[in-house]
């Protein structure tokens, strides 16, 4: 019997998963949740199931008074409080109101009850009515994707996915992760079973030594280096875009607020590390589901790093880069404050990444993919607080608390069969993503849809055969 799976679309995501579903269709039973704006492209593909999304302003339409009792029981039902199904936008929204949107979500986030007990109930009936066996997202930042990796937890459905995306060695890999740390289950089963094979070995050689000579970054990692200066370096295709938006109605505040941000900000910055031992931090895209969803008590990242460096220990300096994407994002005051504490230096996000990495003794990460997978690489240990899935190497060290970070460093190690063990897991469990070098060459999807295929398929065929909970 065909197994069943069910799909939320997401618009900027459409061509791939179109391409997705025509390969997977032969061998499952799809069915995809689509809403007004984009249905009818999934409408023409045959033999699979279309439902119409649930309009978020119809789920306003319900007195919380009338549900309250529902909700209670919803949230005694999936383990979760109501107000936690939303986390990453009601963060969101704090964050990009620092740069003017003020108004973004903030309908969203007003009805957060009525979501969840709409969604559930639509989900419900949904699950029960095709049988649905597993569940594919682009990522868990709505709350009809929480919802849904609740109810997997709670063996309404036998998994939730989502896809993942990461860069080394000058690729892109694709895998298949699930749950709020997006965890790659498949790699921690070919480490524990020691089950590697000698071509993935080969592979992770080859990267590690690519990265004792130079950085290795891919196409789409050049696009963020070009826009890391002060003054942002958009394509004129980019520009015009823009300016289209505008004149459709898009207000140019936010794009004028974070250029004055970066103007202001970068008094602050050094490109000079000073001679104390270096602990590195790169931060993170703010706001953006990576940290406001999978780790919420870090998206607070001034706090998070104030509390390192407050605790810190003589003769080490805190280094922070910023991130390319985000300059501009936070006002100067982030930085003003941060650069009042005298064992802190800030580094501009055109600094050279593989230069800071090296003279670290150690990288600090929640949940940064990008920096935690080049300290591995290049051969530096990790200090983990938000519990990445790259966390099972062991080459790092996990904390619960930002003050820990100094009572590791002399457990500080490094093994070099760790590291060509976990980069070679990494290969075998992900798949070769094609190249791309900008968002919107990404969105076009050519090629993405017959790996995110190849890679669902094997994923669920593990799942199926018990090798993967």
């Amino acid at each position: 019997m065909k197994k069943t799976i069910l799909i939320l679309s997401r618009k900027r995501l459409d061509n791939v998963l179109i391409d997705t579903i025509k390969l997977l269709k032969k061998d499952y039973n799809i069915v995809v949740i689509a809403d007004k704006t984009n249905i009818s492209r999934y409408q023409k593909i045959e033999s699979i199931t279309v439902i119409p999304a649930l309009e978020r302003e119809d789920t306003y339409n319900k007195s919380v008074e009338k549900i309250q009792q529902d909700i209670k029981n919803i949230e005694k039902k999936l383990g979760l409080n109501c107000y936690e199904f939303n986390i990453n936008y009601l963060l969101y929204r704090k964050f990009v109101s620092r740069y003017g949107v003020t108004q973004t979500h903030k309908e969203m986030n007003e009805h957060i009850p009525q979501q969840v007990y709409f969604y559930y109930n639509f989900f419900l009936k949904i699950i029960k009515e095709y049988n649905v066996d597993y569940v594919f997202c682009e990522t868990l930042d709505l709350i009809d994707s929480i919802v849904l990796k609740k109810m997997a937890e709670r063996a309404l459905i036998k998994k939730m996915f989502e896809r993942g995306i990461l860069s080394i060695g000058g690729e892109l890999r694709l895998s298949i992760a699930s749950g709020q740390r997006r965890r790659i289950a498949r790699i921690e089963l070919i480490l524990k079973n020691n089950n590697i094979s000698e071509e993935s070995k080969l592979w992770a050689s080859t990267i590690i030594s690519k990265y004792k000579v130079k950085r290795q970054i891919s196409k789409y990692d050049e696009y963020y280096v070009k826009i890391s200066g002060l003054l942002p370096n958009y394509s004129l295709k980019k520009i015009l875009n823009k300016f289209k938006r505008m004149t459709q109605g898009d207000s140019p505040i936010p794009a004028l607020i974070k250029l004055k941000n970066r103007l202001m900000s970068a008094k602050y910055f050094s490109r000079n590390l000073p001679k104390d031992k270096i602990i590195s931090y790169f931060l993170q895209l703010t706001p953006e589901a990576t940290m406001c969803s999978q780790a919420p008590e870090y998206a607070n990242q001034e706090h998070m790093l104030e509390q390192i460096a407050i605790h810190g220990k003589f003769g080490y300096t805190l280094a922070i880069k910023e991130h390319p994407i985000c300059y501009g994002n936070r006002p100067p005051s982030f930085y003003k404050e941060l650069a009042l504490l005298p064992n802190v230096v800030l580094l501009p996000p055109s600094y050279p990444t593989r230069d800071l990495i090296l003279k670290s003794e150690a990288v600090v990460v929640a949940t940064g993919t990008t920096a935690g997978l080049e300290a591995i690489a290049t051969g530096k240990p990790l200090i983990c607080l938000g519990h990445p899935y790259f966390d099972i190497c062991e080459n790092n060290i996990n904390i619960n608390k930002p003050q820990e970070v100094w009572d590791v460093l002399d457990k500080l190690t490094f093994n070099k069969t760790a590291q060509l063990n976990f980069i070679a897991a990494l290969h075998q469990a992900t798949y070769e993503h094609p190249q791309f070098g900008s968002p919107e060459e990404f969105e076009q999807g050519e090629g993405i849809g017959e790996v995110m295929a190849k890679a669902l398929d094997d994923e669920i065929e593990l799942y199926e055969a018990g090798a993967l909970k």
